[in-house]
């Protein structure tokens, strides 16, 4: 078999993935002009044009566009070829992409556990907003909070969550918060507003939680916000305010004490998408990858036992 022009094949994919020579080049490590040079070697080889070219850009026909598919998987293949070849990582290596808030308040304080059921696993962890795509990048699973996608992947259900606010002991204390039929007026109450949250529907924010349990709203606009749970989170546990939470991301903090349910158990708010761990449908699953897939889910399985147990806790 053989491949030729494989440097203009990569410069076509990246540039049909990430919209532009400008972009593309950036990821190459290369420059625009030689990513258009490249592009325009292969359409002198295979004889068509692949890019409409104008003075403000150039377009993928859409003959290109149906190109990119496989083109995608046959790079992404070739990158899995390569890790399979550096002996003694690929067969141990788990990499996982997840949400950055869910990484840092949840996962990132329960994965130790599996590292040391498994030391020679060389866990590789991704925490960020972006949903990475599973069929052309380089990782074994995610972790996401959303829709379901379907096929091609196979996922598999963690656990669900709920929204409400929390806050430390001792703001609850001195500002006199606690479960009541009545809702106290929260209109000079410190509120902590997290931003750029989620497209969940059942996903509220102050607003949306004050509207749910008969508050007005308009009282409920005040206070500080950030665009990162985890600050707002910091920010309550620090005594600076009620802050409206998930409860999955505030479990720990919620569990050890750091933070408490000011209004009970009655006032939180199901929220509809819930956690769930996918893995693309032909991907394959070494043995470490299997261990990892049965932990998690045992672990699942246990948060949602200790869940209701806080529940209990702090049912009013």
């Amino acid at each position: 078999m053989k491949i030729t022009h494989l440097n203009a094949l990569r410069a076509l994919e990246a540039t049909l993935r990430k919209g532009s020579f400008t972009t593309a080049a950036k990821e190459l490590g290369v420059t625009p002009a030689a990513v258009g040079q490249r592009i325009q070697t292969l359409e002198d080889y295979i004889g068509r044009k692949l890019f409409e070219r104008s003075p403000s850009g150039a377009t993928p026909t859409a003959e290109a566009r149906k190109m990119q598919p496989a083109l995608t998987l046959g790079f992404a293949t070739l990158a899995g070829v390569l890790d399979e070849m550096q002996p003694g990582t690929s067969s141990n290596r788990v990499s996982v992409t997840m949400p950055e808030s869910f990484a840092e308040n949840w996962f990132g304080l329960v994965v130790s556990k599996f590292a040391a059921m498994h030391p020679k696993a060389d866990i590789r962890l991704d925490a960020s907003n972006r949903d990475y795509d599973l069929s052309s990048e380089n990782f074994d699973f995610a972790i996401r909070y959303g829709q379901p996608l379907g096929d091609p992947f196979e996922e598999t259900l963690l656990f669900g969550d709920s929204v409400q606010p929390v806050c430390s002991p001792e703001f609850a204390s001195r500002h006199q918060l606690a479960p009541s039929h009545v809702m106290p007026d929260l209109s000079s109450i410190p509120l902590i507003h997290v931003l750029n949250r989620t497209s969940d529907p059942g996903w509220v924010g102050f607003d949306g939680w004050g509207r749910a349990f008969g508050i007005d709203p308009a009282h409920l606009s005040q206070g500080i916000r950030f665009s990162k749970a985890g600050s707002g989170l910091q920010s309550a546990i620090a005594g600076e305010g009620l802050v409206m939470a998930g409860l999955v991301e505030s479990f720990h903090a919620l569990a050890d004490g750091r933070l408490t349910m000011p209004f009970g158990t009655s006032r939180r708010y199901e929220t509809e998408y819930q956690y769930r761990l996918l893995k693309h449908r032909d991907a394959a699953m070494s043995i470490t990858h299997a261990a990892f897939v049965a932990w998690l889910l045992d672990r699942a399985q246990q948060h949602k036992r200790d869940v209701a147990e806080l529940l209990e806790r702090f049912s009013d």
